[in-house]
């Protein structure tokens, strides 16, 4: 099922790209680890580990499809391990066999790893934690200490991949102690904090003030608790997601805290004011968690997950799965059989956290060892002749409403699908596809900059200018607008004006590509001395920026610095080894 889908996905046009929210972000930070910059310019809005991961990966010369692959694999033989792990258990080769069967078939699991997301690791990691544990009951201290520190170790691991994992960490060690395990307690916590702790300090040290593994948690709090909440991620990337994000970084500032404190403030003035409609999200929250539907968090929405033939035929099974696990629950405490408790420890913080945040598809996927592990005692304990007639019913009318699902977002799947186009040069495919998003889906900075960008491919200065102001007047606090708007202007003053308006809008950090753009039209302009001093600061950030170097190089033959020029050129060209023009 899994090498299906993926060779399905592999005729898809974003097969070898990472796009869309979140992985490109993962992507943008993994290839900043590449060139040496461990740390980004503010505090990462996600858990490190995954980027590092990335990065080391496509160190050693992964490309993208590649790693789609890998994660598929490394994701598909944890499932093999914990089936494996069952056996040791003790549990029925028949129960075991029907855990791996739901885990083979079950969409999430196959749609999930092939993403550049963090939540792909988390299984590896935590099929870790669960083998660890299983060796730290052993009776011998030796063993309880060596193995409850290596579950320390990778639940911090798994902590440092997505911060979800907090829950579990508190739960697992709850559940320790209240088994009176009182070592097996000890090491866990112990090697849990000397594993964060160390990436913590140093993280914290760097930035001058307490950062812990990622920030951006309080907005993750607000999102579920507001007013708007609909208890899926309502906000979606696009305008009105970075203008809640700019107007809380422009309150923030003022009044002297951080971005985390302004919407944690939010969620709690939601609760003092409205503690009805706050219990009533919870309640919507929980029976969203075990809905069929894939409320997946982003741009790469369920219009996307739907369209592999591999993914459609199979993402029906998800509900009836969550069915089964409910007898599953009864059945496995009446029989008192034996009791897996970390992946239902797992499964039960997961819960927790989306409740107390948002849910998503992703957010959920480690709730399915539980859950399966649960579903195989339904599977086998169920009065099936008693029963048939209303499973019969249930799996016709979640067959039905699943397939009559066809996809709420469907333009946020269009627009990656036109970003993707576009960066594969098919122009007039791309503007197809992004002409049809614009008019559903309001992301300026993404769709109408390249809308304004193919319209000066192909010559229409005065179109690209339109779609450029339109980025402008829905977006003046993003500089790509202001920049790109600059760049078809033809008059020097105005262009100049643009320039700093984009420089003013980036501040307090602007990207190497808008100084660029800059250092470039004053070039072009005949300010050559301002193009040299902006070129400079480009290279103490970004000493191997493509397109400086290149400027460099022109602006050195001119003054007849040819063997600096060369090796500027060289440079450019080793960078960028299939363009033609650096050569």
């Amino acid at each position: 099922m899994r090498g299906l889908y993926l060779f399905e996905y592999s005729h898809f046009v974003n097969f070898d790209l990472a796009i869309g929210a979140d992985i490109g972000e993962y992507q943008s930070r993994a290839l900043e680890i590449l060139k040496g910059k461990f740390f980004p310019d503010t505090p990462d809005i996600h858990a490190p580990l995954y980027s590092i991961f990335l990065a080391g990966l496509q160190k050693i010369g992964f490309t993208i499809p590649g790693i789609r692959i890998f994660q598929t694999l490394l994701n598909y033989f944890s499932w093999i391990a914990l089936f494996f792990l069952l056996l040791k258990r003790s549990v029925p080769l028949s129960r075991a066999l029907v855990f791996l069967a739901m885990a083979t078939c079950l969409a999430p699991l196959i749609f999930h790893p092939a993403e550049l997301i963090s939540e792909s690791l988390l299984l590896p990691l935590m099929t870790s934690v669960f083998f660890s544990l299983h060796y730290a009951e052993e009776k011998t201290f030796i063993h309880r200490a060596v193995f409850s520190s290596c579950a320390g170790i990778f639940s911090a691991l798994a902590l440092m991949t997505h911060g979800m994992l907090l829950g579990f960490l508190c739960l697992e060690s709850i559940f320790l102690l209240w088994q009176k395990k009182w070592q097996t307690a000890c090491f866990f916590l112990l090697f849990s904090l000397m594993t964060a702790a160390p990436f913590i300090i140093v993280q914290s040290c760097h930035y001058g003030k307490f950062t812990g593994l990622q920030a951006n948690a309080g907005f993750n709090i607000f999102l579920g608790n507001n007013p708007r909440a609909t208890g899926t991620c309502y906000l979606r990337p696009g305008n009105l997601w970075r203008q809640t994000h700019v107007l809380a970084l422009k309150d923030s500032t003022k009044r002297g805290i951080s971005t985390d404190r302004f919407f944690l403030e939010k969620a709690f003035d939601f609760w003092k004011k409205s503690p009805a409609k706050g219990i009533k999200l919870y309640f919507q929250k929980f029976l969203l968690i075990f809905s069929g539907k894939e409320n997946i968090a982003g741009a790469d929405g369920g219009f996307l997950f739907c369209r592999t033939d591999s993914m459609n035929l199979l993402r029906f099974l998800t509900f009836p799965l969550f069915l089964l696990a409910l007898p599953g629950i009864w059945i496995l405490f009446r029989k008192k059989e034996q009791l897996w408790s970390p992946p239902l420890i797992l499964t039960a913080s997961l819960l927790i956290m989306q409740i107390l945040t948002v849910t998503s598809g992703r957010y959920r996927l480690l709730m399915f060892p539980g859950i399966i592990y649960l579903a195989s005692f339904g599977v086998f304990h169920i009065n099936w002749r008693k029963w048939y007639i209303i499973a019969l019913l249930i799996f016709a009318v979640q067959f039905y409403l699943t397939y009559s699902f066809v996809g709420a977002n469907k333009a946020e799947g269009t627009a990656l699908l036109g970003q993707a186009h576009f960066i594969k040069g098919n122009c007039e495919h791309a503007k197809e596809l992004l002409l049809f998003a614009g008019k559903r889906f309001k992301d300026s900075s993404r769709i109408d900059n390249i809308l304004g960008n193919i319209a000066e491919k192909e010559g229409d200065l005065e179109l690209a200018r339109h779609y450029y102001k339109k980025v402008t007047l829905a977006e003046p606090y993003m500089p790509e607008g202001w920049m790109n708007l600059a760049n078809v202007t033809p008059d020097i003053a105005q262009a100049d004006h643009l320039f700093r308006k984009a420089l003013e809008a980036a501040s307090p950090a602007p990207s190497a590509d808008l100084q660029y753009n800059y250092a470039n039209f004053l070039y072009r302009t005949g300010q050559h001395a301002a193009a040299g001093h902006l070129l400079t600061q480009i290279f103490a950030a970004a000493p191997d920026h493509i397109m400086s170097l290149n400027l460099s190089g022109l602006m050195a033959a001119e003054k007849k610095e040819f063997k600096k020029a060369s090796e500027l050129f060289f440079r450019a060209a080793r960078l960028k080894e299939n363009e033609p023009g650096f050569w």
